[in-house]
């Protein structure tokens, strides 16, 4: 038995599902990781577009809305943590 797979085959068979199991549990802890990463890139793109086009709006009509210049990424910031 030199060979791997032929060692992977004398095992016994519950061992090799259990194996396959801890397997599974790793990709679907990796691919977890994956998407929470990607989330959180997704989310500080939207924060920074929505900085971006709040900055350039004038000053009167950020009055208007209640909003000063100054408070823009606190604003924000309270926006996108209601979608988390």
């Amino acid at each position: 038995m030199s060979d791997l797979t032929t060692a992977w085959s004398a095992g016994p068979r519950s061992l090799r599902q259990q194996d396959r199991r801890a397997l599974r549990s790793g990709e679907r802890d990796l691919i977890r990781i994956v998407a929470r990463l990607l989330s959180w890139f997704w989310a500080q793109w939207r924060r920074r577009e929505i900085i971006r086009a709040l900055n350039k709006v004038d000053d009167r009509m950020l009055f208007d809305a209640g909003i000063e210049r100054g408070e823009i990424e606190e604003i924000v910031d309270t926006l996108t943590a209601r979608w988390r």
